[in-house]
C-alpha cells in the first residue's frame, strides 16, 4: 500500500511537469504565430512568468521582449511589469549587477507611470542586492528612497503602517513557533540524556567487574612471589649453615682467593678504561678538527652564495621595476582607449566578444557651422579649440561615469549602461546640460575677444545596442544598432544650444527635469517621432 502511494505521487508529479512543459511549448508556438504586437507581448509575458522558477535565463529574454513590445504599443502597465519580471529573472540567476540595473529601470518606469506597488518592490529588491554585496551604504540609500517615495505617494496601492504591523505580528508568531519547536527538541534531548546515563551506569559496572578480576589475578601473582621468596630464604639459610661447618683454614683460603680475583679484575678494568679514554680523546680531537674544517668550508660557500644571490636579487628588482613601470604605462594607454572591463578582458583573453546591452543611453553632440568657423581659424588654432571643447566634454562625462565612444570630425559620441559603467539616463541628461553651459560660457568669452566660437546640438536616445572591439592592430571600441541611429536623428533635429531627447528617454527621466514638448517631428528614415527639449533640472 505504501509503495503504491509513492508510485501514484511520482506519476502525478511527472504528469504535472509534462502539462506545464506542454503549456509553455504551446505558448511559444502561439508567440511565433502571432501577428499583432499586443498578442506577442501578452504571450511573451506569460512565457516569462511560467518559466521564471525553472529557467530564469529564458524568462529574462522573454520579459525583455515583452517590455519592448509594451513600450511600442504604449501599454505602460505591461511595460512596467515586464521590466520588473526581467530584473527578477536576473536576480534569480545571481547576476546582481545586471539585476540592479534592471530593477533601477523598473523603479524609474513605475515611478514615472505612477505604479506605486512595482516601485516599492523594486526598491526593496535593490536594498536586498546591496546587502548581498555588502554595500550597506547603497542599501541605506535605497531605504531612504523608499521612505521618501512612500511619503510623497501615500494612498491606495501603497503599503501602510498596518501592513508593517501585520508583518511584525507574523514574525512574532513565527518566533513563538520556533520557540515551541526548540522546547520539543529540549525535551527530546532530555530523554536522550536519561538513556545515555543508563548506558553510562552499565559501562561503569562492567569496568568494576573487570577491575575486580584484575585485582584477583594480581593477588595470586603476589602470593606466588611470596612463596618464591620463602624458598630463596631457605636456600640462604642452608648455605650459611654449610659455611659454618667449614674449617678456619678453608675459610681463610677462600677469602684470599676471592680478594685476589677482585684485584685482578680491578686492574683489568682500569687498563681497559685508560685505553678507552685515550681512544675517545683522539677520536674527539679528530672529530673537532673535521668539524672546524667543515664549518669553515660551509661559511665560505654561504658567503659567496649570499653575495651572488644579493647581486641577482638587485638585478631582478631593477628589472621588475622597469617591467612594472612599462606595464602601468601600457595599462594607462589601454584604459584611454577601452572601458576598464573590456581592457581587462582583452589583456586576459587577447580578444573581446561582442555583447548586447538592453538599456543603453546614447548621446550625439555636433558643432553647428563648423566649416565656417574652420575657415576663420588656422589649422593649429582650430585643433586647439576642438581639443579644448572635447577635453572639457571628457571631464564632464568622467564625473558621471559615462563612456566616451569616439569623435568623428566635430562630432562627439558617448554612452552609458555599458559593462560596469553608469546605467542611469538621468546622468546623461545632466552631462548634456553641463556641456551646453560650458559652450555658452566659452561663447561669451570668445565674443568679448572678437574671436569665432562653437555652438552645438545634442541628441539623446535610450535602447538596446551591441558593443565590441573592431580591428586587429589599431582596434577601437564601438557601438552599433538602431539606438545609435535614433540618437543621431535626435541631434540632427535639434537646434543649437539645446538638448533634444526621444520619447523613450523622456519617460524614464520625466519627473527630474523641466521639459518643452516639441510634438511629432520628421526624422530621416524614422518617420515622425515625439521629441522633447530639456529646459532645466527640477528643484524640489
Amino acid at each position: 500500500m505504501k509503495y503504491s502511494s509513492v508510485f501514484v505521487f511520482i506519476f502525478f508529479f511527472q504528469a504535472v511537469q509534462a502539462l506545464s512543459a506542454q503549456s509553455v511549448a504551446e505558448l511559444e508556438k502561439g508567440f511565433n504565430r502571432a501577428s499583432s504586437k499586443t498578442e506577442k507581448m501578452n504571450l511573451a509575458y506569460q512565457i516569462a512568468e511560467k518559466v521564471i522558477a525553472t529557467n530564469p535565463k529564458k524568462a529574462s529574454e522573454y520579459a525583455v521582449v515583452a517590455n519592448q513590445l509594451a513600450t511600442e504599443t504604449g501599454d505602460k502597465r505591461k511595460a512596467t511589469d515586464a521590466a520588473f519580471l526581467s530584473a527578477d529573472a536576473e536576480f534569480r540567476q545571481r547576476n546582481y549587477p545586471q539585476a540592479a540595473g534592471k530593477f533601477n529601470q523598473a523603479w524609474n518606469t513605475a515611478r514615472n507611470f505612477g505604479f506605486s506597488e512595482v516601485a516599492v518592490k523594486s526598491t526593496e529588491k535593490l536594498q536586498e542586492i546591496a546587502v548581498k554585496q555588502n554595500d550597506f551604504k547603497e542599501a541605506l540609500k535605497w531605504s531612504a528612497e523608499t521612505v521618501k517615495y512612500l511619503r510623497e505617494n501615500s494612498g491606495p496601492g501603497v503599503r501602510s503602517g498596518g501592513d508593517a504591523l501585520r508583518k511584525l505580528e507574523n514574525q512574532l508568531a513565527t518566533a513563538e513557533a520556533d520557540n515551541r519547536a526548540l522546547r520539543e527538541q529540549l525535551s527530546q534531548a532530555t530523554g536522550k540524556t536519561e538513556v545515555l546515563e543508563t548506558d553510562y551506569q552499565s559501562k561503569i559496572k562492567n569496568v568494576e567487574e573487570k577491575t575486580q578480576i584484575e585485582l584477583s589475578e594480581k593477588e595470586a601473582a603476589i602470593s606466588e612471589i611470596s612463596q618464591q621468596k620463602q624458598h630463596a630464604d631457605s636456600l640462604a639459610r642452608t648455605n650459611s649453615l654449610r659455611l659454618k661447618n667449614l674449617t678456619q683454614d678453608q675459610m681463610i683460603g677462600s677469602i684470599v682467593r676471592e680478594q685476589q680475583e677482585r684485584e685482578i679484575q680491578t686492574q683489568k678494568r682500569r687498563v681497559a678504561e685508560a685505553e678507552l679514554a685515550q681512544g675517545k680523546s683522539e677520536a674527539l680531537r679528530n672529530l673537532l678538527l673535521l668539524l672546524v674544517a667543515f664549518v669553515f668550508l660551509l661559511a665560505t660557500l654561504f658567503y659567496f652564495r649570499f653575495r651572488a644571490k644579493r647581486r641577482m636579487a638587485n638585478e631582478l628588482s631593477n628589472k621588475n621595476k622597469l617591467i612594472e613601470a612599462e606595464q602601468k604605462r601600457s595599462d594607462a594607454l589601454l584604459l584611454n582607449i577601452l572601458p576598464p572591463a573590456i581592457a581587462e578582458e582583452l589583456k586576459t583573453r587577447n580578444k573581446v566578444a561582442a555583447r548586447k546591452y538592453d538599456q543603453t543611453t546614447v548621446m550625439f553632440v555636433d558643432f553647428k557651422g563648423f566649416t565656417n568657423v574652420a575657415e576663420k581659424l588656422s589649422p593649429e588654432r582650430l585643433v586647439e579649440e576642438l581639443d579644448l571643447c572635447f577635453s572639457n566634454f571628457d571631464r564632464i562625462i568622467g564625473r558621471y561615469k559615462i563612456e566616451k565612444i569616439k569623435t568623428v570630425g566635430d562630432a562627439y559620441i558617448c554612452a552609458s549602461g555599458l559593462s560596469d559603467m553608469n546605467a542611469s539616463p538621468t546622468d546623461m541628461v545632466k552631462a548634456a546640460l553641463e556641456m551646453q553651459d560650458f559652450l555658452l560660457g566659452l561663447k561669451a568669452e570668445r565674443m568679448g575677444q572678437g574671436l569665432p566660437f562653437f555652438e552645438a546640438r545634442a541628441g539623446i536616445h535610450i535602447g538596446p545596442v551591441v558593443a565590441g572591439v573592431v580591428g586587429a592592430k589599431k582596434f577601437a571600441y564601438d557601438i552599433w544598432g538602431d539606438t545609435v541611429n535614433t540618437a543621431a536623428r535626435m541631434e540632427e533635429a535639434c537646434e543649437t544650444g539645446h538638448v533634444n531627447v526621444s520619447e523613450d528617454a523622456y519617460w524614464l527621466v520625466k519627473y527630474e527635469f523641466e521639459w518643452q514638448h516639441r510634438g511629432k517631428i520628421a526624422a530621416k528614415n524614422k518617420g515622425s517621432m515625439d521629441m522633447y527639449y530639456v529646459t532645466g533640472v527640477k528643484s524640489y
